[in-house]
């Protein structure tokens, strides 16, 4: 019983030492823990217009979101240990001087970068889904489709116009495609319908099928396509995101004036960033982001470069 005591002791003293080394280098205690702030509705709408008000000159999101929390995290803490020098910093006359107000702010600009991104994933997540909805009526849609142009092949044997109707329905690829596709053979299918009742291969069935399967098809189309809102969601999140990178560059500047050539610099290092690599926008496993930050040392080798200096601008999409 002693020996698992001791052991016991001994796990709880490594957990409580571990915790003590994340607070001395000012990361939050977890990711739970640095969630839990969170933006008052009056403050979150007074951010996201001045998000909205950014345009077009938005910095895309590179995703590593539980690593990048903690990062801007710490910037923040630094900033609030070192105020006292970094409001007095002597920035040109066309830029505002740093105040202790701007300092603070960053915290409320990281939640809502935490805010923007799970609106992103949860709009991204519903395509998903419609996405995966979509190819199961699509596959039998298309082998319907495949049996009345059969049919319809042998009806227009003889008629240049008809051919050409057909030609126009094999024309195209692509979901959108087969989409019209059916709607064009049901077109055709309302023509023919006593031919239609008359043919031996199903043909009548088929046609019966794609007129259930047509209105699907079309709101199912609509919900996998890359809408309004998804666009709107994405544009937010990465608006968010430059708010975070344009207060760290505010900071940074103050402290390269203060402290160039310290250690304190290593507080305000930019987030490592591998050159080229495209955003996916998806947020990584809490723990791991967290012990990733945790074990890399801030400033990264020359591999690595700001998130703001030049990352490749594509989002797959999944996006994004």
């Amino acid at each position: 019983m002693a020996k698992a005591s001791t052991t016991t002791s001994s796990r709880t003293n490594k957990a409580a030492t571990k915790r003590a080394s994340r607070e001395t280098r000012g990361a939050p205690r977890s990711s739970t823990g640095a969630a839990a702030y969170t933006l008052s509705a009056a403050r979150e709408a007074e951010l996201l217009r001045e998000a909205e008000s950014l345009g077009e000159s938005t910095v895309f999101f590179p995703g590593k979101l539980a690593r990048r929390v903690i990062w801007s995290s710490r910037i923040q803490l630094a900033a609030e240990r070192d105020a006292a020098d970094l409001v007095r910093t002597p920035f040109p006359e066309d830029e505002p001087a740093l105040t202790r107000e701007e300092i603070r702010a960053l915290r409320d600009k990281i939640e809502l970068l935490r805010i923007t991104q799970s609106r992103w994933q949860a709009v991204q997540q519903r395509q998903e889904r419609a996405i995966a909805m979509f190819k199961g009526p699509a596959a039998e849609a298309a082998l319907h489709r495949r049996a009345l142009l059969r049919f319809f092949d042998l009806r227009y044997k003889k008629s240049p116009e008809g051919q050409k109707r057909l030609m126009a329905i094999r024309a195209g690829s692509g979901d959108a495609d087969l989409v019209q596709d059916v709607s064009d053979l049901l077109v055709l299918c309302s023509e023919h319908a006593e031919a239609l009742r008359k043919a031996p291969r199903g043909e009548a069935d088929a046609a019966a099928r794609l007129r259930e399967l047509s209105p699907e098809l079309a709101r199912m189309l609509a919900d996998k396509t890359f809408s309004p809102e998804a666009q709107r969601a994405r544009k937010l999140r990465d608006a968010a995101y430059t708010l975070v990178v344009h207060a760290e560059r505010r900071l940074r500047a103050a402290a390269e004036y203060w402290y160039a050539g310290t250690d304190k610099m290593k507080d305000y290092a930019p987030f490592p960033v591998s050159r080229g690599a495209a955003s996916s926008g998806d947020e990584e496993d809490e723990a791991e982001g967290e012990a990733a930050a945790e074990n890399g040392a801030p400033g990264g080798d020359a591999s690595e470069v700001d998130a703001t200096d030049g990352g490749a601008p594509g989002e797959g999409e999944d996006e994004g």
